[in-house]
């Protein structure tokens, strides 16, 4: 007999326990209920800093400010401008794949997820769902649709294209979102009505609604509309326009001024909820030129981004008036990836990524590199109060990272010695470290690892450093053709979803996309056993606390990746054209633009009334 379905979802840190390691980005445990949430927020939030728009001494608003003309083809009056990355893909929307989408390219704002979870005030919200429930045994799932729901191309959105989306990536591994949890837990879904689905699970878990909600960045798995799927390869179809369900619809893709157009969906499903005031969005590259990026924020050719720090505090200083920043700490912090494959050579030794450690000064970068001075890390998540409990000073202590040539000379010395040549070599061979970050070469992600690359240079370890456009930084990352990464990580707080995403069962050969997962080939048995035992235990139980010790001690010896440090985000909004911006003192949502809660931002802002310039 099936066990009576009971609601789970009013427990909002239970969904952050989990979601930090669902993602890329962009994935968090806030233990002990409503205070340690607030804690959280309070650390993810701030209480002013370096880089807010209220130091002491600031000059007054009085700067007059010259409007240029944007170059867009809609209403100035009636567009929100976001200055973003460099684009390479313009075709293609099919996040499933490498290179299948363009990141922070506004696809978020048309993509929604079933739940909606805001680290900036710690609100759970259904959205394409209304609710779920597992069984008392949590053998069983049941999500329910909202009615009303559909896509952009009026077809019905429900409990079909949810067993769709979950059947095709449960046994698909090498996609994006595919294999996991879903393929270790999920046997079946039943569609019980249209907008009812049950998912029978092959072992209890409670944790399988995680994958659903959007906390950082988006969800880690977002509903496909069966009806345009069913008949595509998913390695191969490229979603253009994309089907989605969000208040925007792709209007155009202009590959020559490096922008994407999008337009409110007169017949979006959810007008009555959210309404955003925007007609159009346009997210488009910015100039790789700092000053005249800058100057573009200045003349409010853009209304959100296009300015860096160092011309952010030069508009303050001057008294320019439509500046907002808002702070909001990022959750992940700034690492080196390193490749633990064999086949890489002398970085698949642990002493040597012991070398790699030793050569980091991360008081250097955390001062002088970020834009904003920042702490140096240790440990391979955030900083939050609420991850104090999963800390373990004895061995922190005991594996203590230091910056320390003498000490990864000896250590070199010992693995690679110098040939007759003056060359180290390792297994007979001159080594030579291939480092790659997808961050431009005025990035600071680029300045660490060229700090990381000199530094190895001084104990007799050449390197060579690129900056890799996205789409192939990503194709070379996926693919494990790399030897240090310098990049960023989303990790749990909750760490058994940190770690389970570096069982050696995820790790892929090198050549094979790992499709997000244990993307160092990091391989370890004696790590699998406790990650194994960690999955079937309450994290904060007793029995848990030794099994985290010892997973934390192996990651202390073996270092798969290297956390350097600590990062926080400020955002800049520029008040000419739209006001009601999230600020430091009412930030009512996250105000990153490429997560997709930046919806509830746009339906919060108000045209000032400004025009465009003719």
């Amino acid at each position: 007999m099936t066990d009576a379905p009971r609601p789970q979802f009013e427990d909002v840190a239970d969904v952050l326990r989990h979601q930090l390691s669902r993602q890329l980005s962009r994935r968090l445990v806030v233990g002990g209920g409503t205070a340690g949430l607030a804690a959280f927020l309070a650390a993810c939030s701030g209480n002013g800093g370096s880089y807010s728009d209220k130091p002491a001494n600031q000059p007054a608003a009085t700067k007059s400010i010259q409007i240029g003309k944007a170059n867009i083809p809609t209403p100035r009056d009636q567009t929100v401008i976001v200055g973003q990355v460099e684009y390479t893909v313009f075709d293609s929307f099919n996040g499933m794949i490498p290179n299948g989408t363009p990141g922070g390219a506004g696809v978020e704002l048309s993509t929604e997820p079933m739940f909606f979870l805001s680290f900036a005030t710690g609100k759970l919200t259904p959205w394409l769902a209304t609710e779920y429930k597992y069984n008392d045994s949590h053998t069983e799932l049941t999500m329910k649709f909202d009615p009303k729901a559909h896509w952009n191309d009026g077809r019905p959105l429900g409990a079909n294209d949810f067993k769709f989306t979950v059947m095709l990536l449960k046994d698909r591994p090498d996609l994006f979102g595919g294999g996991g949890d879903l393929k270790e837990f999920v046997k079946d879904v039943e569609v019980t009505d249209d907008h009812t689905a049950v998912v029978k699970l092959l072992k209890p878990t409670p944790r399988l609604h995680y994958n659903f909600i959007a906390a950082i960045a988006g969800a880690p798995i977002n509903l496909m509309p069966e009806h345009v799927w069913k008949s595509q390869d998913p390695t191969k179809y490229k979603d253009n326009p994309p089907a989605r369900s969000g208040p925007y619809k792709l209007k155009q893709a202009i590959r020559n001024q490096k922008m994407f157009i999008w337009e409110k969906d007169p017949n979006y499903w959810n007008k009555d909820k959210l309404d955003p005031k925007p007609q159009y969005v346009i997210f488009q590259s910015t100039s790789k030129q700092l000053d005249q990026a800058s100057l573009a924020f200045e003349r409010a050719e853009f209304d959100v981004g296009s300015v860096d720090e160092q011309h952010a505090k030069q508009l303050r200083n001057t008294g320019y008036p439509n500046l907002v920043t808002t702070q909001f700490h990022d959750p992940n912090p700034r690492v080196m990836w390193l490749n633990c494959d064999p086949a890489r050579g002398v970085v698949s030794e642990p002493k040597m990524r012991s070398v790699i450690n030793y050569c980091l000064d991360r008081e250097k970068i955390g001062k002088s590199i970020w834009p904003i001075q920042v702490p140096p890390a240790q440990y391979p998540w955030a900083d939050y109060p609420t991850n104090d409990k999963w800390k373990n000073d004895e061995l922190a202590n005991k594996y203590k990272f230091e910056f320390n040539l003498d000490k990864a000379t000896e250590l070199l010395d010992e693995i690679a010695p110098k040939n007759a040549a003056g060359k180290r070599t390792y297994k007979g061979k001159e080594i030579n470290l291939e480092i790659i970050t997808v961050s431009p070469v005025d990035g600071p992600e680029y300045a660490m690892a060229n700090v990381l690359k000199s530094d190895l240079a001084k104990v007799g370890v050449p390197a060579t450093l690129r900056s890799l456009s996205g789409s192939v930084h990503d194709e070379k990352f996926q693919r494990g053709e790399y030897d240090i990464d310098s990049n960023w990580a989303g990790f749990a707080i909750d760490p058994e979803q940190l770690y389970s995403d570096w069982e050696s069962g995820k790790a892929q050969p090198i050549g094979k996309n790992a499709a997000q997962k244990n993307k160092m080939r990091f391989r370890n048995a004696e790590f699998d056993a406790v990650s194994a035992q960690l999955a079937q235990l309450d994290p904060e139980s007793p029995e848990a606390k030794p099994l985290l010790d010892k997973a934390l001690e192996i990651y202390f010896q073996q270092l798969p990746l290297l956390p350097v440090i600590q990062t926080g985000y400020p955002s800049y909004f520029n008040t000419a054209f739209w006001t009601g911006w999230p600020t430091d003192d009412d930030l009512y949502e996250v105000p990153l633009n490429w997560w997709p809660h930046f919806i509830f931002v746009l339906a919060k802002i108000k045209a000032t009334g400004q025009k465009g310039p003719a």
